[in-house]
Order: structure tokens, then C-alpha cells, then sequence
């Protein structure tokens, strides 16, 4: 059986992957483990869930930083 590979961006109505508390792999969707069987509780996928989609929005402002800083750099740069 092939799992489906986790993805984060743009896909809010699957879970997000998760680290597994008992082999420390990374899951695929769902609440099994394929490394070692293990069986997420409800309240741990929730948990997971909320961690990777800080993750997500982390990586969303500093991208969104990161972007403005470049066209004010470019615009300083040209504008000389």
C-alpha cells in the first residue's frame, strides 16, 4: 500500500503531517504511523495539527517579510 505524502500549503481540509511520539519519523495523513503502527489520540492529532500550521503561517510572514524588504532594497538600489 502507498501513503500519500503530507503537504502543508493550500491543502487546510487534510491534516498536516506529524512527528510519531513512539519511532520519531514523519507520518503520512492520517492518524497511523506506516513506520510502526502507532495510533494518534484525537487530542494529539489536534495538537499536531495546530503545531504544523504555526509552522505554516511562520514561514508565511517571513516570506511576507522578506518580499517587502526586497522591493524596498530594489527600489533604494534603482532609484539612485
Amino acid at each position: 500500500m502507498k501513503y500519500e505524502k503530507p503537504t502543508i500549503m493550500g491543502m487546510a481540509e487534510f491534516l498536516p503531517s506529524a512527528k510519531c511520539p513512539r519511532c520519531n519519523l514523519m507520518m503520512y495523513l492520517g492518524p497511523t504511523c506506516p513506520h510502526c503502527e502507532c495510533f494518534l489520540s484525537h487530542l494529539e492529532q489536534e495538537r499536531q495539527k495546530k503545531f504544523w500550521i504555526n509552522v505554516r503561517n511562520k514561514a508565511y510572514r517571513r516570506g511576507f517579510v522578506f518580499f517587502i524588504v526586497a522591493i524596498l532594497f530594489f527600489y533604494y538600489l534603482f532609484s539612485l
